[in-house]
């Protein structure tokens, strides 16, 4: 296993609600810490802050996002890939001074980007700023102007063409995730679209299927219980409904 493929495995179970022991804790933080590259100093305007310093994907791998969405583009791949890992990091070791030099580093880098810090709803640039959204939302939640910069890109761009499943629940795992004032109003908008997804069932025929579905009900299940009158939701586990197999939430 890779160290993306344990960024991966440990975001499911974050997300489905499991603990995460402190033996496995210090293991995870280890393996990353470990996998991290040299940083590379960048002049002034190059292109190079584009893309990651620190964890850079390895030739081989087939690399996928939390939405199993496969990059079609470096950018992408790359920037998924390190501030996935980061992400991770900065929760689970907030302390260590490396993970503290790198967050900072990175900050500086996706400061000198149009998907980290401006206004860009092109291709691909357009999910990389909600893999920015994520970061930021664990790794600097008080900075609400940047956060919510990246809120605004994502507003502004959804809506210009018709765009992959992803974009979208990708926003809306970070609206289960970040700063509850700066969700709210986001939440209010994408509600009744929220409401029928929630009160859906899932089909668990291949192996994505079975490995996705309850990840993405756990998703909707942390952010609407995010809200007083489904607050109840907090901690039920997704169950198989149905005689099909399909799983969903007792909404």
């Amino acid at each position: 296993m890779n160290v993306y493929h344990t960024a991966i495995e440990t975001n499911y179970r974050m997300i489905k609600g499991e603990a995460i022991t402190e033996k496995e804790r210090k293991a995870i933080v280890t393996e990353f810490l470990e996998a991290a590259g040299p940083d590379v100093p960048i002049g002034p305007g190059s292109s190079r802050g584009l893309y990651p310093i620190f964890y850079i994907p390895p030739k081989g791998i087939e690399l996928k996002s939390l939405m199993s969405q496969k990059p079609r583009t470096v950018i992408l791949a790359g920037n998924i890939y390190e501030l996935e890992i980061l992400r991770l990091l900065c929760l689970l070791a907030p302390e260590d001074p490396r993970v503290i030099f790198m967050r900072d580093r990175t900050f500086e880098r996706l400061k000198t980007t149009c998907f980290g810090w401006g206004d860009d709803g092109v291709g691909e640039c357009f999910d990389t700023s909600l893999v920015v959204l994520r970061f930021l939302c664990a790794a600097a939640p008080d900075d609400t102007g940047w956060i919510k910069s990246r809120i605004d890109n994502y507003n502004r761009h959804a809506g210009e063409k018709k765009r992959p499943w992803f974009s979208l629940w990708y926003f809306w795992l970070c609206l289960s995730e970040m700063p509850l004032e700066l969700a709210l109003p986001e939440i209010d908008k994408h509600r009744a679209e929220l409401e029928k997804k929630l009160r859906r069932t899932y089909v668990m025929h291949s192996e994505q299927d079975k490995e996705l579905h309850p990840v993405l009900l756990c998703m909707l299940r942390n952010l609407m219980s995010r809200l007083p009158e489904y607050a109840y939701l907090a901690g039920q586990e997704p169950c198989i409904i149905g005689p099909d197999g399909r799983v969903g939430l007792l909404v």
